[in-house]
């Protein structure tokens, strides 16, 4: 299988250049999209650059900032491989993750979706890349740092599982993290692609949580795959908190199971709404 890289650029800083070099060395890629939300010029210039001299890569604009689900969907409507590979433009993969991740995903019973292992700048395993399904009380647990105390307090368990021993092989979760995943193009389109209802963050939980219903697996595949430079970005810190309180309320007002939960969910939106004026 050949794979389509979907890339969504938006205020992206100068690690975009090492993203889009690295994904021009990697292995086992059919064609590369880049939809452009909207860069500053230097960005910019970078993607025009790698445009010109790849003759795999397409570059997708003039949309606006139409948010980062709706840009991967546009992504993933102009692809010509399959399987579809979602990488954040902050993210340098190592030269086989591709190719890893697409064997992966042929190696798991259809459909699927797999997760890849991206470390931080020291080596650790990224925050999110193994997750939990996300409740309202985990997501409250999470927020809170009551998460600290889970090993004198199962209830205390947090979402994020990237802390538990990495295992050998390819296995089993509920959700993994949308900085490197792969599904094949008809499981994609079968899902309705990415809810558009998220402008940024949690979209990947949701389409984890919406596989699950489904019975799909959903598959962390450890690595290492590369390097997530988090904190790149050029957006507004504030601006990220606010969209993250709407992605949360969006998701616990489409999965929340009874109005205890939701009242839960509630307090997690006004705790991270408090977070983004005060920061």
């Amino acid at each position: 299988m050949s794979a389509s890289v979907i890339i969504v650029t938006y205020n992206t800083g100068d690690v975009l250049r090492d993203c889009l070099a690295a994904i021009g060395r990697a292995e086992g890629v059919g064609d590369i999209v880049i939809v452009d939300n909207g860069n500053p010029s230097t960005a910019t210039q970078f993607i025009d650059t790698f445009a010109a001299q790849s003759a795999k890569a397409q570059v997708l604009r003039g949309q606006g900032n139409v948010g980062f689900a709706a840009a991967c969907n546009l992504g993933a409507a102009r692809a010509h491989g399959d399987p579809l590979v979602f990488v954040n433009p902050d993210v340098v993969l190592n030269p086989d993750a591709i190719s890893r991740m697409v064997a992966a995903l042929a190696a798991a019973p259809p459909p699927a979706i797999v997760g890849g292992d991206l470390r931080d700048g020291d080596g650790r395993p990224e925050r999110g890349s193994r997750r939990e399904r996300l409740t309202s009380w985990r997501a409250f647990v999470s927020i809170t740092r009551l998460s600290r105390f889970e090993r004198w307090a199962p209830a205390l368990r947090d979402f994020n599982r990237h802390g538990d021993p990495m295992p050998r092989e390819a296995t089993h979760v509920k959700c993994i993290s949308g900085a490197l995943f792969a599904l094949r193009k008809a499981d994609f389109d079968v899902l309705g692609g990415l809810d558009e209802g998220y402008f940024l963050h949690v979209d990947d939980v949701d389409l984890c949580r919406r596989a699950e219903q489904r019975g799909w697996p959903v598959v962390f595949l450890p690595g290492p795959h590369g390097i997530h430079r988090r904190s790149s970005s050029e957006i507004n810190p504030r601006i990220v908190s606010m969209h993250k309180a709407r992605s949360m309320a969006h998701y616990f007002q489409k999965f929340g199971c009874n109005p205890i939960e939701r009242g839960v969910a509630g307090l997690v939106s006004a705790v991270l709404s408090l977070a983004s004026r005060q920061s």
